[in-house]
């Protein structure tokens, strides 16, 4: 019941139509999360001059998003160790249903649709014994649960589709949680964090990669891939602040991956946590962003640090066609090397971690 008071309150309170949303006179569009001044969670659609599309309210703080390849739909995941999902029509500009997570279960922040968006995959806890899952849910009628299948590891937090539509790739933070302990991690001294490569249709183990081993307490937690199966990869560090991990990677199929180091100078100031990743449109390029440290990196594919764009809090990234995008804690969204005054700016707004595209 109370399920289906929040699911009418948040339809109702949806502002804006379809005749908004996709039109032309808009700029490029994006969907992320956000919060206000009151304290209030929004799963928000917008443009890049400044306008809100959609704000669905969410029952707390919101995290990643995955869009559908028809652009039609979108899911959207509390923050772990949240326990609700979000199912929105982006262009009837309409709530479709919200879900929340099995009893011992609870989401990581992420997920992913097949390639005919029939399926949607998410990252999940089963926290009594703190195995990572990937929740298996269909969109047919809604959003229901109708399967699992282990991310090979703990704390799955990302995961992404290759290319050709069959194999999961999981990064397994290695970080146990509980919901009694929100943010607390339990395993810091025993963690392992890896990459896996799971077949989506036996749950088999195709592949896994680990975390440098002298850097026991590194956590893979963001990734993005490209057409080509590139694997772009975002660390956070768990050990000492004086220490210098490499904080990104890059693999390129099967081949081992290159963990990379920026300039020392801007190394330094990655204060060992990068928020987000995500490939130019063209594959060709990644963006790398570290809000505590105010900068967001820029490399080559092949592993070559290109440079970088300074911008306070800046966590989200999005690729278009021409540009990579980048949104912050201040509400700005700012085109990848621009200065922050020249993107748009919603006051009282604190843009989420993550950011796509439309």
């Amino acid at each position: 019941m109370q399920r289906r008071r929040f699911l009418q309150a948040t339809m109702a309170a949806c502002v804006l139509g379809p005749s908004r949303v996709f039109a032309g006179a808009h700029g490029q569009q994006f969907l992320s999360c956000r919060s206000d001044a009151h304290g209030r969670f929004f799963a928000t659609l917008f443009d890049s001059r400044g306008e809100i599309l959609l704000d669905a309210p969410l029952p707390g703080r919101g995290h990643g998003i995955c869009i559908t390849p028809d652009g039609r739909h979108a899911a959207v995941f509390a923050r772990r160790p949240g326990d609700f999902m979000l199912l929105l029509d982006l262009v009837d500009a309409r709530i479709v249903a919200m879900h929340r997570s099995p009893t011992g279960r609870h989401f990581y922040g992420h997920g992913v649709f097949s390639t005919d968006g029939s399926l949607l995959y998410a990252t999940e806890n089963a926290f009594a014994t703190g195995e990572g899952r990937i929740g298996i849910y269909e969109l047919a009628h809604g959003i229901t649960r109708v399967g699992e299948t282990d991310s090979q590891g703990v704390g799955p937090h990302e995961v992404v589709l290759s290319a050709d539509g069959e194999t999961l790739v999981v990064a397994n933070g290695g970080i146990r949680t509980h919901p009694d302990r929100p943010r607390a991690k339990l395993n810091l001294d025993t963690m392992q964090s890896t990459l896996s490569y799971i077949d989506r249709r036996t749950g088999r183990l195709v592949d896994s990669v680990a975390a440098p081993g002298s850097w026991q307490r590194l956590s893979i937690r963001h990734i993005d891939i490209n057409a080509a199966g590139d694997v772009a990869i975002a660390m956070q560090y768990e050990g000492s602040k004086r220490e210098r991990p490499p904080l990104i990677g890059i693999r390129h199929g099967g081949e081992p991956v290159q963990w990379l180091h920026a300039p020392a100078t801007i190394h330094d100031r990655l204060r060992n946590y990068c928020g987000s990743v995500a490939f130019t449109a063209d594959g060709h390029q990644f963006g790398v962003s570290s809000p505590r440290g105010g900068l967001v990196t820029r490399w080559s594919r092949d592993g070559t640090y290109l440079d970088a764009h300074e911008q306070t809090d800046a966590c989200g990234i999005a690729a278009t066609a021409q540009a990579l995008w980048l949104s912050d804690g201040s509400g700005r969204l700012v085109r990848y090397g621009s200065s922050p005054n020249d993107g748009a700016h919603w006051q009282e707004t604190q843009w989420d971690n993550h950011l796509r595209a439309v």
